[in-house]
């Protein structure tokens, strides 16, 4: 499959700004493709050193290409290629209802988590043992994970290799929310679970986490609506906050909104190094509506 890459100059359109408190631009790419299958990309996760990628789609498939590189920043993807998210049975979804992957994070032994939103599960892929015909494994997230608003229930997954919470599962969701309206979120090992809840900015949704090295927790917040500029925020806690029955409140390390900056739907996030940088990856789902929605790949070096 071929995707076209047309470079981002810039992220803020109205100044030459290349940095952005933390985060320090290193280039955007807006990708289109003539395959029909291309689009509604809502998880990524990237390689070490960024030199790949690998997202799912609402639609129930996986995106897999290389990243390529013009004086360290982003240039372009190149061989891209989208298969079917196979089932416990080996077998692709049967609709879109069972296809609806909207999270992706790397797990223990080298597989792949992916979170499915509107028949709600989470599961792992052996990816790296069985490359495209890995088969969906369940990984028994707690069960109010389900008892959400219907197409809300879950929007990130992740897993923590370090930190406080090492060996635990965690699973965000998008709008289901407890009493006071913050955002509902779980970690679990095993049947140890921890439910707790995250605050989100006025008008904004959490879209996406990502984990940085030492454990801590990146947010992803997306503002789309109809009511309001299209928006995009960045924040993060540690993973010591995470208590039962706890709101943490992240530290914001961004917000902007469009037409002023280079963003759309933003909902996949990721976390890589390359060249001694800590890089965050921000990717948009265009709904597979081409002609109002973009999808964008945006690129940082984030110096914590």
């Amino acid at each position: 499959m071929t995707v076209t890459s047309a470079s981002l100059s810039r992220f803020a359109l109205l100044t030459n700004a290349t940095s952005f408190g933390p985060l320090s631009w290193r280039g955007g790419l807006e990708l289109t493709s003539t395959n029909t299958k291309f689009g509604g990309l809502s998880g990524l996760i990237m390689s070490d050193e960024c030199t790949s990628l690998r997202a799912v789609s609402d639609a129930g498939r996986w995106l897999t290409a290389t990243v390529a590189y013009n004086k360290n920043a982003l240039s372009g993807l190149t061989t891209a290629s989208v298969v079917p998210i196979l089932d416990h049975k080996g077998k692709p979804p049967p609709g879109k209802r069972w296809g609806d992957a909207e999270a992706i994070a790397a797990g223990p032994n080298g597989k792949t988590i992916v979170g499915f939103e509107s028949r709600t599960r989470v599961g792992a892929y052996d990816l790296a043992g069985k490359g495209m015909t890995a088969r969906f494994q369940n990984l028994n997230p707690p069960k109010d994970i389900v008892r959400g608003k219907r197409n809300g229930e879950l929007e990130s997954v992740g897993y923590f290799n370090s930190g406080a919470l090492k060996g635990y599962y965690i699973a965000v969701a998008e709008t289901n929310l407890d009493t006071q309206g913050n955002t509902k979120a779980w970690a679990w090992n095993g049947k140890r679970s921890i439910a707790f809840s995250i605050k989100q900015l006025a008008s904004y949704e959490i879209t996406d986490i990502a984990l940085l090295p030492n454990g801590d927790v990146l947010v992803l917040q997306r503002s789309y609506s109809a009511m309001t500029l299209p928006g995009m925020a960045m924040s993060r806690f540690p993973a010591s906050d995470i208590k039962q029955g706890k709101t943490i409140q992240p530290q914001t390390l961004l917000d902007v909104r469009a037409p002023f900056y280079a963003i759309d739907n933003m909902e996949g996030l990721a976390v890589c190094e390359r060249n001694g940088e800590l890089r965050l990856n921000i990717l948009s789902d265009n709904n597979f509506n081409t002609g109002r929605q973009r999808t964008l790949l945006l690129q940082f070096a984030y110096t914590p």
